[in-house]
């Protein structure tokens, strides 16, 4: 498969994984938390709001950079590897940030979270690591 078609394919992914479930609990999207209303003033509870917004934006500028001869703003490295970071900093850094164990991070990664961050973090994962040539 060409990097074109690959790129095309997992834009497409990221765009939807930002619509679907994040919680396990399985009612709220990524949309959803950058919507609502903000979880304090602090700096941690500011980043993870607009965190979410890095996965779609990936997405768009990829799907747009494909589509346009594969013309990149800025390039397709960053675009690529932005997901997975934005998704680093909000799965490991933040609960870090306030306190918790590595452990105790691990833990909550494989319980809290749903189907739109493993697809969101399958999609930047291959995006970041696998760079097919033309």
């Amino acid at each position: 498969m060409n990097r074109k078609i690959l790129t095309i394919i997992l834009a497409v992914v990221l765009i939807a994984s930002f619509f679907l479930p994040m919680g396990a609990g399985g009612s709220t999207s990524a949309f959803d938390l950058v919507q609502g209303p903000s979880f304090g003033n602090s700096i941690e509870a500011i980043l993870m709001k607009y965190l979410w917004l890095a996965i779609p934006l990936s997405g768009i500028m990829l799907l747009i950079g494909a589509l346009n001869k594969e013309t990149y703003f800025l390039g397709r490295g960053i675009w690529a590897m932005l997901p997975l970071l934005a998704l680093l900093m909000l799965l490991i850094g933040i609960p870090m940030m306030q306190g918790a164990a590595i452990g105790d991070v691990f833990k909550l990664i494989t319980k809290m979270y749903g189907i739109g961050v493993w697809v969101a973090l399958g999609a930047s994962l291959v995006l970041a690591i696998y760079w097919p040539r033309r």
